[in-house]
């Protein structure tokens, strides 16, 4: 399903059909690192109670895929409105204020999205020439764990984007909500 204010699934543009694919395809890896997640604990629990010691990378290995998960999850989500929302006070407003104050959410969303994709992304690459190591269980550099976060919040910038476009172009949408 695509949130009505992107067109990306009929559209006959590659590039919003490439896009459309990129966040579904995200959101399917997601879901399978979740369940991987859900496996890899049982097993590392049964290994523990019945033989004694658990599985040492289950950890910290469902550390960084919790985060993974997330970041590739998030633009989905966010198009779904699959996130938590309070609308107390919005869905008590008139229509036409409403939608003023929902198209500034999507902008104010997408501007701090965009803040925090630059500067994860200076750090990130801050990271790289510095050659920070992460020393855990496993020792690996610090950029190929950040980088998740400027590659996600674009792609959620991008989303909130979409929603104040959807929010300008579609009357129906905004009093269906």
């Amino acid at each position: 399903m695509t949130h009505p204010g992107t067109g990306a699934a009929t559209s006959n543009n590659p590039i919003a059909r490439a896009y459309n694919a990129l966040i579904i395809g995200l959101a399917i890896v997601g879901g399978a690192i979740f369940g991987l997640m859900a496996f890899f604990i049982g097993a590392d629990v049964l290994v523990r109670n019945t033989v004694g010691g658990g599985l040492a990378w289950v950890i910290e290995t469902m550390e960084y895929a919790m985060y993974v998960a997330t970041v590739f999850a998030a633009p989905w989500v966010l198009r779904e409105g699959a996130h938590v929302s309070v609308d107390v006070v919005t869905s008590n407003l008139p229509e036409g204020l409403r939608r003023v104050v929902s198209c500034f959410v999507s902008l104010l969303g997408s501007a701090i999205c965009f803040v925090i994709c630059y500067y994860s992304a200076l750090a990130t690459l801050k990271a790289f020439e510095r050659g920070s190591q992460i020393y855990k269980t496993f020792t690996i550099p610090e950029w190929t764990i950040s980088i998740f976060v400027p590659f996600g919040m674009l792609l959620v910038a991008i989303e909130f984007l979409l929603l104040f476009r959807g929010e300008l172009r579609s009357p129906a949408h905004a009093a269906a909500r």
